[in-house]
């Protein structure tokens, strides 16, 4: 019976609810977007341990305040009343928190300024009740109109930063914004009040002083932003140092259409800011300076608590900036040269950089013009339409188009390639792996220093600003529509905004699917027997000409997923299960697509989007290869054109980077670009070398001064570089290990975005 009173009581205690409510909303919250949330039993552990730590927190706070109120001898309004609704005022404080549970943006923003007003008017209303409750709450009200204001200007610049910054992996989700912004105000809040303090304390000139320095923080700070903005909108990246150093290169970048439209708007925000400032200079004269001082002191308290328990600000832009122009004038960010001899070395593999310039791979054509043609006049003349199928994890040695050691495990991709109109690629490999960034080295002809890893779980790339192929295919040949269909969500692997960067205006995942097909998924996702015959329909309803993908799932490992699979031969081996399935499903699209006006207008390029990973590959498959086989090997290529007048057959080495070239020339599309492929009808012949790049290995595929093919493999964490250098032609891969260091930072700096 006494434990039930005690907690009968606890409950009655109008300061103790408000104190756990108030916790569980910051835990809740703050877990919430932080924890991981599987297990489950892990996330709730965490997350009650984080309630005792706030409320501990809180308490300790509570002490703090009743003696120090108490120690200096305040009046009896701070040392009984205000301490009574302290826990209140904890409490409404703690209902920010909640906003981690809306996945509306707009509706986030409003919870925020409710609760913001909430919190304004429960202070004015404790404030009331102090004997001189008018002054104090004229003081109140000037300081949240101020903060108020600062946070509407904050939010904004903080979203900006957080819808176009796409290597910011502190972010899970939009809220975040919020507590940014909230940061950011407790920044400017904090330097106001020390400026209003050091008007009270100081005389005559170096009175305004501390206001001036303020003010002028603010202005630059403003400017700043500006051209940050300007940066961010064409690049998605940050303002830095290296921008500064190649301001002739990046000006078009820094200052353009959209910056104009900041400094109109900068120049707002600093109008309305002057006119906040001069009514609380007003306010101020109509209050004493004892509470305008108590005020700002209170306003100091707050913001180092948010400073010290909230981490947002060191995730802003601002500190951000701030921090990488300290660091690279002192000398402490680790940087890489390109050496002027690894540069000759790289050109043997079609690869020529100028590090000099802020856009250091920018070439002023993609292919050298001819008067050979690659397409017939009709299609030349009206564009065909194009599908790619990218075959997921297919190398060449599973398929009967490139070897014979199983016979039939492919009959339709077989026929396909023997269509009187149809090409044969061969010695084509993958230039990354896995899917996504196999798909960045095919659309955007660029080995992406970056693995699935990093963009997945790290959010390094949640979106880009290369040049792609679907974007140069609307923009300068009139195509209508690009869409890309994957059997699984399209947030998979930031799939969604990486595939919105490239131009394509539809993304079909999962979740899109639904709408299409009845069924269930039959396999990690839906199944390639469900996915062909649904493209089928979504090209009969799109506009033309129309740059259409499908990514296939069930070659995807584990081999089993499939509830649809078509066995090969005695079904003993899934690998071969699947291959066989997924040619099942494309014979029968193909049989259905030769019957529609698509075969005599629309481009079909089945490709791989890399190769199938080593360790599936057993002994037991292929005895001879399987300890040598790396996440790089031949992949399938076949692309079929109608009325083709291309060979039957092309041999040229050549790897992912090299399809949108090939394409673009196919097309007679010329014009500047940052591709680091070559157009296989073009001059990738006189570049018979491949790289592979990816965190899961780095690989150099090359004809050495010997003259002998030489492939070279490993982990870039696992590779042992020598003191001498490597005076030989031949590219080691410690000069490709330094050279994909030299990449990434090029990544992070922008300098392989279109201009």
């Amino acid at each position: 019976m006494a434990f039930f009173r005690g907690i009968k009581n606890f409950l009655r205690a109008p300061g103790r609810l408000y104190v756990f409510f108030g916790s569980f909303f910051i835990a809740a919250g703050w877990g919430w977007y932080h924890f991981n949330r599987h297990p489950k039993f892990v996330f709730l552990g965490k997350n009650l341990a984080l309630l005792v730590a706030v409320t501990l927190v809180f308490h300790l706070f509570a002490i703090c305040y009743r003696f120090l109120v108490r120690r200096s001898g305040r009046d009896i309004f701070w040392r009984e009343t205000f301490l009574v609704y302290l826990a209140e005022l904890y409490f409404f404080a703690s209902l920010f928190f909640l906003v981690f549970f809306s996945t509306r943006e707009w509706l986030s923003l409003a919870f925020f300024l409710v609760i913001f007003v909430l919190f304004f008017w429960r202070t004015q209303r404790v404030l009331g009740l102090h004997s001189n409750g008018k002054e104090w709450q004229a003081a109140n009200r000037t300081i949240f109109l101020l903060s108020g204001y600062l946070f509407l200007v904050e939010a904004i610049l903080q979203y900006a930063a957080y819808h176009y910054y796409i290597l910011d992996s502190n972010i899970r989700f939009f809220d975040i914004v919020f507590f940014r912004s909230l940061a950011m105000v407790a920044f400017w809040m904090f330097g106001f009040a020390i400026a209003s303090l050091g008007r009270s304390h100081l005389r005559g000139f170096w009175r305004q002083a501390p206001l001036i320095i303020w003010l002028t923080l603010f202005i630059f700070g403003l400017a700043v932003w500006v051209v940050n903005l300007g940066i961010l909108y064409y690049s998605g990246l940050y303002f830095s140092p290296v921008a500064v150093e190649h301001a002739s290169d990046a000006g078009a970048v820094i200052w353009n259409s959209v910056s104009y439209l900041l400094v109109s708007g900068a120049l707002a925000i600093l109008i309305l800011l002057a006119y906040l400032l001069i009514n609380t200079e007003k306010n101020k004269q109509k209050v004493r300076g004892s509470i305008v001082s108590y005020y700002n002191y209170v306003v100091v308290a707050l913001a180092l608590m948010i400073f010290f328990l909230l981490a947002s600000f060191r995730n802003t832009p601002e500190f951000v900036i701030t921090k990488s122009f300290i660091n690279y004038y002192l000398g402490k960010d680790v940087t890489y040269a390109l050496d002027p001899v690894l540069q000759k070395k790289l050109l043997k593999f079609g690869l020529a950089y100028e590090p000099d310039k802020f856009f250091v791979n920018s070439r002023s054509e993609i292919f050298t013009p001819t008067s050979t043609r690659y397409l017939p006049d009709r299609l030349l003349k009206s564009k065909p339409n194009i599908l790619i199928i990218e075959l997921e994890s297919f190398s060449a040695r599973l398929s009967d188009v490139y070897s014979s050691k199983y016979k039939n495990v492919t009959p339709n991709l077989l026929e396909f390639s023997k269509d009187p109109h149809s090409t044969v690629f061969k010695n084509y490999y993958n230039a990354s792996t896995p899917s996504i960034t196999g798909s960045l080295s095919q659309f955007c002809s660029f080995l992406p220093p970056i693995g699935h890893n990093e963009i997945a779980e790290e959010r390094k790339m949640q979106n880009h600003h290369l040049l792609c192929l679907p974007e140069v295919l609307k923009k300068q040949a009139g195509y209508k529509y690009a869409a890309y269909v994957t059997a699984v969500n399209k947030e998979f692997a930031h799939k969604d905004g990486i595939f919105t960067s490239m131009g394509i205006d539809k993304i079909f995942g999962t979740e899109e699917l639904k709408n299409y097909i009845d069924s269930e998924p039959l396999s990690w996702g839906y199944s390639d027997h469900q996915l062909f015959p649904t493209v089928l329909k979504f090209m009969k309803s799109a506009p033309q000409p129309f740059l259409m993908t499908l990514a296939t799932i069930d070659t995807h490992p584990p081999f089993d997923l499939a509830k649809d699979a078509v066995n090969y031969g005695d079904g003993s081996r899934s690998i071969l299960n699947m291959f066989h399935t997924t040619d099942d499903a494309f014979g029968k699209f193909w049989q259905e697509f030769k019957q529609t006006e698509f075969y005599k207008n629309t481009i079909v390029i089945a490709v791989a989007d890399h190769a199938i990973f080593p360790g599936i590959l057993t002994k037991e498959l292929f005895p001879e290869d399987a300890n040598s086989l790396t996440y790089y090997d031949q992949n399938f290529f076949v692309m079929y054109v109608p009325d083709s007048i291309l060979p039957k057959e092309v041999d040229v080495y050549s790897s992912e980077i090299d399809i949108t070239p090939t394409i673009l020339q196919m097309l007679d599309i010329n014009q500047p670009n940052s591709f680091e492929g070559h157009s296989i009808f073009d001059d990738r012949k006189n570049y018979p070398n491949l790289l592979g790049m990816h965190e899961l290995g780095l690989y150099i595929n090359q004809i050495t001064d010997s003259g002998k093919r030489k492939v070279d493999y490993n982990i870039p964490t696992e590779i042992q570089c020598k003191t001498e250098p490597n005076l030989s032609n031949d590219l080691d891969l410690c000069e490709y290990l330094h050279f994909y260091e030299w990449k990434r930072q090029m990544l992070g700096e922008g300098r392989f975005w279109k201009h």
